[in-house]
């Protein structure tokens, strides 16, 4: 059993045949039980599963996966606050100091491999150095005009109401939904005074004089879902990137900033040796993406990514055991009980 705070030695874990990458996945953990974070790290296993664990949001949370590894002094996270994204860090940096690996993917409790892991392992052994997608936000209109107030502007600032209202107006409350990335944007757009007005103050908002912001031809800006995979040099590069002057402070003022620090330094550590996302998320129900059940199976089979989210939250769900049985050759357990101190 892995208690909180209890070492330990990454020797204990499996060994690996040479020829097969050494994989680090970080499970960002708050509220999901136990029992389901048990579930996913079995079904990862041998690989290491690094835990980020909130413990002020769920105090008694304990492992039995042997191939579990909590990450030490874990920070206050959550939906919506710059937590979450310090704790991702927080993670990596533990990583790359204490664990010996050549890829890490990050995951949420909610995911689930669709795929065997040896078809990851071979993935990830490719020519990609990171998998992710991402939208430039500089270049494509529909994604500038959704978010690109919260890009640009700091969360609950003047500048942010006004331009979070004109893009509101600008595509006005029959707009279409655009899938991509792992996110979704609002899709059309009117024309009219306000729109015209909303297309204005964005584009000015844009250029670092007048948007007071920092991206320039150094770092473009991109938006995309939070969930990547990289080889450890880019893990690397993207440390060294938050911990530059005035990084963290400014996107610490951006609402759900994860969407668009991630994808921006993940550009601008890989560049053109990137590869696509390896997560499929499910469509979203406004702003969280809806849960899967057993009439999603013949869809999940279809996909070339190899997780996906968002799964329920019970180990004994029926879409659970199938996907972990039928599309992962039945390699883990269908659920664990939960773990009792």
């Amino acid at each position: 059993m892995l208690s909180a705070g209890a070492p330990v030695d990454a020797t204990e874990f499996p060994t690996r045949a040479s020829s097969r990458p050494r994989i680090v996945f970080v499970v960002m953990s708050a509220v999901a039980p136990a029992a389901v974070v048990d579930q996913l790290a079995q079904a990862l296993a041998p690989h290491t599963v690094l835990v980020h664990h909130d413990f002020a949001q769920q105090a008694q949370f304990s492992l039995a996966a042997r191939n579990a590894l909590f990450v030490p002094s874990p920070v206050r996270t959550g939906w919506g606050v710059f937590g979450f994204v310090d704790g991702i860090f927080h993670s990596l940096r533990h990583a790359v100091s204490r664990l010996d690996f050549d890829y890490l993917q990050l995951l949420s409790p909610s995911c689930l491999p669709i795929k065997p892991l040896v078809h990851f392992e071979t993935h990830v052994a490719g020519p990609a150095e990171a998998h992710f997608d991402c939208i430039d936000l500089l270049t494509d209109r529909e994604a500038l005009m959704s978010v690109g107030y919260r890009a640009f502007t700091p969360d609950g600032s003047l500048r942010h109401r006004i331009a979070r209202r004109l893009s509101s107006e600008y595509f006005g409350p029959e707009h279409g939904r655009r899938y991509e990335a792992g996110i979704w944007l609002r899709s059309g757009g009117r024309t009219g005074p306000l729109p015209w007005a909303a297309r204005g103050l964005l584009r000015a908002l844009s250029h670092p004089g007048l948007g007071r912001h920092l991206f320039d031809a150094s770092l473009r800006p991109y938006y995309g879902s939070a969930w990547f995979g990289a080889r450890r040099r880019v893990v690397r590069t993207m440390i060294d990137a938050f911990d530059c002057q005035g990084v963290r402070d400014y996107f610490s003022r951006l609402r759900l900033a994860e969407e668009f620090l991630l994808p921006t330094l993940l550009m601008q550590a890989a560049g053109q040796a990137k590869g696509p996302m390896n997560h499929y998320v499910h469509v979203f129900d406004e702003a969280h993406p809806q849960i899967f059940g057993e009439d999603d199976l013949a869809n999940l089979r279809a996909q070339v990514a190899y997780f996906a989210r968002k799964f329920p939250s019970q180990v004994t769900a029926p879409v659970r055991q199938r996907v972990l049985q039928e599309l992962c050759d039945g390699r883990a357990p269908l659920a664990l009980e939960p773990v009792r101190e």
